[in-house]
């Protein structure tokens, strides 16, 4: 009968290791398999005998190694990954920690050696990962270094571990985008600081340490297998994935106008490297009467590997589920936490949903107003249709504010709230808060603009939506921009780009550019505004944008007619209505250009033509002081600096007294103040 008797615990540096693609190899060639375990150990044990370590045991493809010290232990380990570095298929992983082992009957136990085996698979093929115990023992020896990794979720063990991972002798470091999932969440600080100071909360956490890398994937654009009238289909559902998946915060996911950008003969490589990301979306529909065939594969780009594959068939009747068990399954193989707002799938009309992308489509790939009016009214059909449709009234409200029809949006806004409050639905509610924000910003009510923002920043917070955050940064950096506080606001953009920076979303990244720009010319720093506007003129470019390029065309110009640089900001201007003109923008979006044009031609004796100046001047509304001092300058009529003169005298009562005066010190402000009382001190006389 054998013997039960325990030996004493012994303190020891405990070793696993693990043959990295194994399981794949015995699938396709067991004795290839066999012999590979036995190659492993015939070249190991002379390595483990050196160091004096025990040849515990043999698990599979893995072993099980004991050492009397930390440092023998590590030094073996490095000796062996080294010794397989031209070994075909023995690329190890290894993970080694120090505890207490209990041997019985000849086999191992104990909570340490459980911790061992889990420590191993945050190594990378090739590397080593080392616990914190380990780590203090070799902190002195100068040859030997480390990185932090994280706190690990292990399963099955009460004790807390850290890990590290060596980066000396030449062995690859573990990242942190392929095991982020398995480490302990950081604290996140913004869950208990909403209130009048969540802006310098907001602050203190982004500069709080953060991992270099987030998993990262391009959805590319559903292929349709079927006709061309059907391209809706796959257009609306790819745009509606991106932002189902992006929602989900701990992921970047390329935008959809670099997506309609790709050319599909390029490898996956070469795409990838195109959007700087790991993981590829590649999916397909066939419509067939009342039903779609679909298929989809997500890749790992960089081995060729399926990481989730799938092809089933959907009923018309359930279209919309589409997105949400495609997206959800996406997220669940990237290891990344679903949102209980975004799991909950919802029965949406079927008509309805059809409308619904019709509309998008058509308002996404507009070329001009008429277009805008034909989506307006497939979106009012959709929301008839399935009035808890909040998708439909988001975008629907999104027309409306983007041709300043601000009341118009807010109406539609607000009762999508209402509805998305009572539907529970979280993510569209902050949506709707952070849009409701904007049209009060643009009513100058700064009060209500922030209660929005933040109600809808809770909810991002909740979500640990970055690229969310990141907006609403933004945002609140207009309120204090508007407020005449320029260093929050300079703060806030300046945060909202890191962000953006950071997730790499460039599609995002221009807006605080632009707004960095705009706190520059307001203070008079034309050279440095060039650089933020240039910044992000490239990046309308290389996104193929034409919404909003005339504005960004626009201030270029104007910074360079501030600093006397006529010829490029006659060049810029003419750019910017050409473009305004193309995509036919009202005459709001041709003022600017058109004065400032006008007025650059006068600084070089040339003559204009005012006559469409005068017809811009009757069909706009709601001219700033910065346009009607420049008209003041152009046309030398009183009215203007009057009006101007008034303005700014209005927004100053809306100021802190200690504000006024940093407003005051602004250039067009201070020249508008000095023109005025020119004008009366000559009247006087």
């Amino acid at each position: 009968m054998p013997s039960t008797k325990i030996s004493q615990k012994r303190l020891k540096a405990i070793v696993f290791t693990d043959i990295a693609g194994f399981t794949k190899l015995s699938a396709q060639d067991e004795q290839k398999a066999l012999d590979l375990i036995q190659k492993q150990n015939e070249l190991i044990k002379p390595i483990v005998e050196r160091y004096n370590g025990k040849w515990l045991k043999e698990i599979g493809d893995g072993l099980l190694l004991s050492f009397d010290s930390s440092l023998d232990a590590v030094q073996c380990c490095t000796q062996i990954q080294d010794s397989l570095r031209n070994e075909d298929h023995i690329n190890l992983r290894i993970g080694i920690h120090q505890g207490d082992i209990f041997i019985k009957d000849g086999d191992v136990y104990g909570d340490d050696v459980n911790v061992a085996s889990r420590i191993e698979p945050f190594s990378a093929v090739g590397g080593i990962a080392i616990s914190d115990k380990v780590q203090r023992d070799i902190s002195s020896t100068p040859e030997i270094s480390t990185k932090y990794i994280g706190k690990p979720q292990l399963k099955g063990v009460s004790q807390k571990v850290e890990l590290y991972c060596i980066t000396s002798h030449n062995l690859p470091e573990t990242k942190l985008s392929e095991v982020s999932a398995k480490l302990e969440k950081k604290i996140n600080w913004f869950r208990y600081v909403i209130s009048a100071a969540v802006f310098f909360a907001l602050i203190t956490y982004y500069f709080l340490p953060k991992e270099k890398e987030v998993p990262s994937v391009g959805i590319l654009m559903m292929e349709n297998l079927g006709i061309d009238d059907d391209n809706f289909w796959s257009r609306g559902i790819t745009e509606d994935l991106i932002v189902k998946v992006a929602s989900a915060g701990l992921i970047r996911v390329a935008p959809i106008k670099e997506i309609l950008q790709i050319d599909m003969q390029n490898s996956f490589k070469e795409i990838a490297k195109k959007l700087r990301v790991k993981y590829l979306l590649t999916s397909s529909m066939h419509k067939k009467e009342e039903r779609f065939e679909l298929r989809c594969q997500l890749i790992e780009v960089e081995s060729g590997l399926s990481t989730y594959a799938n092809k089933w068939n959907q009923s018309i009747n359930s279209a919309a589920l589409i997105v949400d068990i495609l997206g959800n399954n996406i997220l669940k193989s990237l290891d990344i936490e679903i949102a209980s707002s975004q799991n909950d799938l919802i029965q949406i009309n079927a008509e309805a949903y059809e409308f619904y992308l019709r509309g998008k489509y058509k308002y996404e790939m507009s070329e001009d107003v008429n277009d805008t009016k034909i989506s307006r009214g497939l979106l009012k059909k959709a929301i008839s249709l399935d009035s808890n449709l909040i998708s439909a009234r988001n975008v629907l409200g999104w027309t409306y504010y983007r041709t300043s029809r601000y009341d118009s949006a807010k109406v539609i806004y607000e009762d999508a709230l209402n509805l998305a409050d009572k539907l529970g639905d979280t993510y569209q509610i902050s949506r709707l808060l952070n849009n409701i924000g904007l049209i009060y910003a643009k009513k100058h009510d700064y009060s209500k603009a922030l209660n929005n923002y933040n109600r809808s920043l809770q909810i991002k917070i909740e979500l640990d939506d970055r690229r969310g955050i990141g907006i609403i940064l933004n945002n609140m950096g207009n309120i204090y921009r508007d407020k005449a506080d320029y260093t929050k606001s300079m703060q806030c953009y300046n945060r909202s780009l890191k962000i953006q920076e950071r997730l790499d979303n460039k599609q995002k990244m221009r807006t605080p550019l632009n707004n960095i720009g705009i706190n520059l010319l307001t203070r008079g720093n034309y050279k440095d505004a060039l650089k933020s506007f240039n910044r992000s003129l490239q990046i309308y470019e290389n996104l193929g944008y034409k919404w909003d390029m005339n504005w960004v065309l626009n201030k270029i110009g104007y910074a360079y007619l501030q600093i006397g640089d006529y010829e490029n900001a006659v060049d810029y201007f003419e750019k910017s209505i050409s473009t305004a003109n193309d995509i036919g923008l009202g005459s709001s979006s041709l003022l600017e250009p058109t004065i400032y044009l006008f007025l650059s031609n006068k600084y070089m004796d040339k003559q204009n033509n005012l006559e469409n100046l005068y017809k811009l001047l009757k069909e706009t509304k709601n001219i700033g002081y910065e346009v009607n001092f420049h008209l003041f300058e152009l046309l030398s009529d009183i009215i203007y600096i009057e009006q101007a003169f008034n303005q700014v005298q209005e927004i100053a009562l809306t100021l802190e007294l200690d504000k006024r005066k940093i407003f005051f010190h602004n250039p067009i402000p201070k020249a508008i103040v000095e023109e005025w009382e020119k004008l009366n001190d000559s009247t006087s006389l």
